[in-house]
Parts: structure tokens; sequence; C-alpha cells
């Protein structure tokens, strides 16, 4: 995980978790909270373990790119579960959601060498 050398990247991680905590906080009830908390860490923890690139496209991107990209995959994956609660989804489907978004970055933001090339 070269990304982890990224100050950007452990930065982005650890605003996402205090910003899903607090939104959280406010968004479920007071029964919930405990479910909550542990639906924000495993959010964090689990878009920590998915990869910013694909395959082997990640010895080609610099280290600076990579912690962009796990930034992005942080603040989406907090922001989409945020938004999946606000809109009283639930706090598990949040989660979800919001680890399904971290795994689409690597997909709609293509490696380097493997953008489309205008004619």
């Amino acid at each position: 995980m070269p990304w982890m050398r990224s100050r950007v990247a452990w930065g982005a991680g650890l605003l996402a978790l205090f910003a899903l905590l607090r939104a959280l906080r406010r968004l479920v009830p007071a029964d919930d909270r405990p479910l909550a908390l542990a639906a924000a860490v495993a959010v964090v923890v689990v878009v920590a373990l998915v990869p910013p690139v694909l395959g082997r496209a990640g010895r080609r991107v610099p280290s600076e790119q990579l912690g962009v990209r796990k930034a992005v995959q942080f603040f989406g994956a907090a922001g989409v579960s945020i938004l999946a609660v606000y809109l009283g989804v639930g706090v598990l489907v949040g989660a979800v959601l919001g680890v399904a978004a971290a795994v689409a970055v690597p997909l709609l933001w293509p490696a380097p060498g493997k953008q489309a090339h205008r004619r």
C-alpha cells in the first residue's frame, strides 16, 4: 500500500472518520449510536484496504496521486454514507453504499496510460 506514505491520505482518512462520526451522531437516534460508531469505523477501515488503483497500474501512478485518489475514496465513502443515512436508508445500508463508492473510484478514475486519446 504505497498510499500509506501520503500525508494527504492519512489526513483525509482522519477527517472523513471525524465527519462521519459527527454526522451520524446527529442523524441517528441515541439507541443506534453504538451501531453508527461501529459502522463509521468499519467504513474507514474497509476503505483503507481498498486499493486506489486497479491491478499493476499502481506502479505507474506517482505516490502523490495515490494519496489524492485515497483521499477521494475516503471523502466519497463518508459523503455517500452520510447522505444515505440522511435520506433514511439506514446506517448499515449507508455504510455498504459508502464502501461501494470507494470501490468505484479506481473504476471511474483510470490509471495513466489507459485514458482515452482524443482525435
